[in-house]
């Protein structure tokens, strides 16, 4: 997974989420339902341990509720904001 200190971007979060799933990240579209994918509540919440650390504004709640990378992203660009 990427270092804590280099910052939280979509490409990053597609790589994190890529490996975690141990596939290619271009087999993973913005529009792609993670689940779908094998992404499971284990590794969603590694992923997000992980992502606070970098972005501590992340809410684990909504990302919860979202199913996609680009739901994702939108979350945690607007919690930059």
């Amino acid at each position: 997974m990427t270092e804590p200190t280099q910052p939280l971007t979509l490409e990053t979060m597609r790589l994190d989420i890529a490996e975690a799933l141990r596939i290619p990240p271009e087999e993973i579209a913005d529009d792609d339902h993670l689940g779908d994918l094998g992404l499971d509540s284990v590794a969603l919440m590694q992923l997000l341990m992980r992502w606070e650390e970098v972005q501590p504004s992340i809410e684990p709640a909504r990302l919860y509720e979202a199913e996609t990378l680009a739901e994702w992203w939108a979350i945690v660009r607007d919690g930059r904001a």
